[in-house]
C-alpha cells in the first residue's frame, strides 16, 4: 500500500491521532499513578506518546524521517514570522480564553478542573521545578506536538483535499487533544497558525520556534504584564489591538511568501503501488530512462 494512501489518508490520520491520544493519556495516568512529578509526567508522555510514536511510524514504514516530519531548512522570512507574531498571538489567545472563562460561573466544573490542573502543573517551589516546567511546557511540548500534528498528521491530511482543508482539520484535532473546552478556540487558532507556517515554509522548524515562544510567553512573559485583572478591565481593547497586530503581520507574511513548489519528493514518492492525487503526479522513467511528466 502506498504511504500515505491518497484515498483514505484522512482515515489514516484519524487512526494515528486516536492512537497518539490513547497512548498519551495512558502514559500520563501511569506516570501519575507511580508518583511522578506532574511536569516529569508530561515530558515522558510527550517524548513517548507523541515524538516516539511519530518516529516509530516513520521508521516502520521505511520513510525518511526528515521528509516524513518536514525537517527541512527554512528561509529567514519564516523565522521572522515566528518571532514577530509571538506576542500579539499570545495576547489574542489570552483575551479569547478570558472571554470564555468570564462567562462561566465561579463554581463551574470546567473552571474548577482547569484551575486545579494548571495550578498543580505550574506550582514552583525550587529551581528544579522551574527548569522542569520550562522543559515540559516549552521545549518538549513544542518539539513533540509539532512532530505529530504539523509533521506526520498534516502531511497525511493534505493528501486528500489540499492544504486549506488540512490546516482546518489539524487545528481542530490539535485543539481537541488538549482536552480543555475553555481553551478550545485559542488553541485551535494557534494550531491553524502553526500549520500555515509549515505550509508556507515547507519546514517544521519555524513552527517549533513559534510553538515554544507561544508557550513560553503564556507562562513566563505576558502574565507579568497582563494578569486576570488587566483582562477583566481592558479585555476588548486588548482583543482588538492584538487581533489587528496579528492580522497585519499575518497578512504581510502571506503576501510575501509562496508555498514551496519544488524540493525533495514527498515521503511516499516512489513506493510500490503509489498513487498521486490531482496536481501531484510524479514523473517516472520510461524504458529509456527518461522521465515522462504526468505519467503514473
Amino acid at each position: 500500500m502506498p504511504w500515505p494512501p491518497a484515498v483514505v489518508s484522512r482515515r489514516v490520520a484519524l487512526l494515528i491521532y486516536g492512537l497518539a491520544l490513547m497512548l498519551y493519556l495512558t502514559l500520563t495516568g501511569l506516570f501519575f499513578y507511580l508518583g511522578f512529578d506532574p511536569r516529569a509526567t508530561v515530558v515522558l508522555a510527550q517524548l513517548t506518546g507523541l515524538l516516539g510514536l511519530s518516529v516509530w511510524l516513520a521508521r516502520l514504514l521505511r520513510l525518511r524521517l526528515a521528509e516524513a516530519l518536514a525537517l527541512r531548512p527554512a528561509a529567514p522570512v519564516h523565522w521572522q514570522m515566528a518571532l514577530g507574531a509571538a506576542i500579539p498571538l499570545q495576547a489574542l489567545g489570552g483575551a479569547l480564553q478570558f472571554a470564555v472563562l468570564r462567562e462561566l460561573p465561579d463554581d463551574s466544573v470546567w473552571r474548577r478542573a482547569m484551575e486545579e490542573s494548571i495550578g498543580q502543573f505550574v506550582a514552583v517551589e525550587s529551581g528544579f521545578d522551574l527548569a522542569m516546567l520550562f522543559l515540559a511546557a516549552v521545549v518538549t511540548a513544542a518539539i513533540c506536538e509539532e512532530a505529530l500534528f504539523r509533521g506526520l498528521l498534516l502531511q497525511l491530511l493534505r493528501r486528500r483535499a489540499g492544504w486549506i482543508s488540512a490546516i482546518v482539520w489539524s487545528a481542530a484535532l490539535f485543539a481537541i487533544f488538549h482536552l480543555n473546552p475553555i481553551a478550545l478556540l485559542p488553541v485551535g487558532l494557534v494550531g491553524a497558525y502553526l500549520a500555515v507556517l509549515v505550509w508556507r515554509s515547507g519546514s517544521l522548524y519555524p513552527a517549533i520556534l513559534a510553538h515554544a515562544l507561544n508557550n513560553g510567553l503564556a507562562l513566563f512573559g505576558l502574565p507579568l504584564l497582563l494578569d486576570e485583572a488587566s483582562y477583566s478591565r481592558f479585555m476588548w481593547p486588548i482583543l482588538a489591538v492584538s487581533a489587528a497586530l496579528f492580522g497585519a503581520i499575518f497578512t504581510a507574511y502571506i503576501a510575501k511568501t509562496t508555498p514551496p513548489t519544488h524540493g525533495p519528493p514527498p515521503p511516499w514518492a516512489g513506493l510500490p503501488g503509489e498513487t498521486h492525487p490531482a496536481g501531484e503526479r510524479a514523473a517516472r522513467p520510461n524504458a529509456s530512462g527518461c522521465p515522462q511528466p504526468g505519467d503514473r
